[in-house]
């Protein structure tokens, strides 16, 4: 038996996300899907990131080819290496690849439980309850158009 049942509450679906009400608690509690601002990240210390500066390839002319904007960060202790060239500033190059090795960190340590892989069951959830509906309404549009004798 489940905790939500023995606690008497239920879980109602909404556009918003899911509801949670217990007469027991006398309170609902709102579940969001996972956003990335709430999400616990791995923490990134800067002892173990090993910072290089690259010079930068691609379109953008000499501003590109002869500054040293592209950056390279790898975590010592797992080997990950991540370069980040988005853009022609280099200081929103190491934000942009922190974050992309924050998020790598994130899916070797956390594996099903990762930002990624959570996000992908949920898309997979919405998906199948869209497939269901719609399903569903054709099975209804099937019915009504039976018992009313069109087609």
């Amino acid at each position: 038996m489940s905790v939500w049942k023995t606690l008497g509450a239920s879980l109602h679906s909404s556009r918003t996300g899911l509801k949670l009400t217990s007469p027991q608690l006398q309170a609902s509690v709102l579940l969001r899907p996972v956003s990335k601002k709430t999400y616990a990240w791995p923490e990134l210390k800067e002892d173990d990131i090993e910072e290089e500066f690259i010079r930068g390839s691609g379109p953008g002319g000499q501003a590109v080819a002869k500054t040293s904007n592209c950056v390279q960060l790898k975590h010592i202790p797992t080997g990950i290496v991540v370069k980040s060239h988005e853009t022609r500033a280099q200081s929103e190059n190491r934000k942009i690849a922190r974050q992309k090795l924050v998020y790598q960190l994130d899916i070797l340590y956390n594996k099903d439980n990762s930002f990624d892989a959570i996000s992908k069951r949920e898309a997979a959830q919405q998906k199948k309850s869209r497939e269901n509906k719609a399903k569903k309404r054709q099975e209804l549009k099937k019915e009504f158009k039976a018992r009313e004798g069109l087609d």
